[in-house]
């Protein structure tokens, strides 16, 4: 094992490729900080759900032992999850809570029960969906899809990058072999890996 100075070194260094990788527009958005102890490799959250700033929590001791494309891929995959995550993202049943919730505001103060009592339940039914949007199973494809495509702008193909984020996610498989989905990203990863050499390219880079 590496001595502390080593690691500490490794850990600073690491945390500034990191960042590195990131898009510009998410560099003022998003914090890689340590985390230590716990299952989880990488954890990340936002500061609330309605703020677009947010963090990514590596354990960087077991993350020192991953080779560095697998690292790559599961970092900008994180990227990609947390960036799907954003109540305020523009769509339509965001426009529908908020008119929802400030309709109920007017109509409490016009002291109009029923009106108010309608306007909240449009305002919860739209928060429940948004929820539901943001913890669907595609969410988690999309986050992949991001991870392939970001890494492309960093040398990567996308048959490799597949590859690579393929390598990281069977481990996490190995601790869980019932997770359904895991094994449904990786089946999909594969495929890409084997197959992209032999269609042709999408057009998106």
């Amino acid at each position: 094992m590496n001595s502390r100075p080593d690691f500490k070194s490794f850990e600073k260094e690491e945390t500034e490729r990191l960042r590195d990788l990131l898009p510009a527009s998410f560099r003022p958005l998003i914090s890689v900080v340590p985390h230590f102890g716990g299952e989880a490799l990488l954890i990340s959250r936002r500061k609330a759900p309605w703020q677009p700033q947010g963090t990514i929590a590596i354990d960087f001791r077991r993350w020192q032992g991953i080779p560095q494309p697998q690292r790559d891929l599961l970092f900008l995959r994180e990227v990609g999850w947390l960036g799907n995550r954003n109540w305020l993202q523009p769509g339509f049943y965001q426009s529908l809570a908020l008119f929802g919730g400030i309709t109920t505001v007017a109509e409490l103060s016009l002291q109009h029960p029923f009106s108010a009592l309608l306007a909240g339940g449009i305002t919860a039914l739209s928060v429940r969906q948004i929820w539901q949007n943001l913890n669907r199973e595609s969410a988690h494809f999309d986050a992949d899809e991001f991870a392939l495509r970001r890494a492309q702008f960093r040398g990567y193909t996308r048959q490799e990058a597949a590859q690579h984020l393929a390598d990281a996610i069977e481990q996490v498989l190995k601790l869980d072999p019932t997770d359904i989905l895991t094994a449904l990203r990786l089946q999909r990863l594969r495929t890409i890996a084997r197959n992209l050499a032999s269609t042709p390219p999408s057009g998106n880079a």
